[in-house]
């Protein structure tokens, strides 16, 4: 069993621009909605997945230098064009024990330009949503 240990080099890709060295924490989440499908007569309520939700949110420290951070999310905050954001929990290729997690077609939902407080490092945090045409996440090895 391959045990990922301290989480500390992680790989963050959007929009094929490697954003790594300024990542902090990062999230993957896929849900299905319940479905109600309880008859009469149930002593229970019972109820089958239905549509599904895939995100990626990941936190940053901010840098407003061209090609880094800020200059990366802004404009895919204003933009509906599916993009693709990668994901993998060490900075390593693609196998069966460093998958990657990747929404293939996303749209960024969230973004703060600046947030923080006095004496505090700049952390954005940035929310990847699944678009048209997505599937939700696929975790890669190859």
């Amino acid at each position: 069993m391959a045990i990922v240990g301290a989480f500390t080099n992680a790989f963050v890709l959007v929009n094929a621009v490697d954003l790594s060295n300024h990542g902090r924490e990062i999230h993957t989440a896929e849900s299905r909605a319940p479905v109600d499908v309880t008859a009469f007569g149930s002593s229970y309520t019972q109820e089958l997945k239905g549509l599904g939700e895939a995100s990626i949110t990941v936190t940053f420290l901010q840098d407003f230098a061209a090609g880094s951070v800020h200059a990366t999310l802004q404009p895919l905050l204003a933009s509906n064009t599916p993009i693709a954001v990668e994901v993998r929990a060490v900075n390593a290729a693609r196998s069966a024990t460093n998958p990657a997690g990747v929404l293939s077609n996303c749209t960024l939902f969230s973004y703060q330009g600046i947030d923080g407080a006095i004496g505090d490092a700049s952390m954005v945090e940035a929310e990847f949503r699944n678009a048209p045409p997505g599937t939700g996440i696929s975790w890669l090895t190859s």
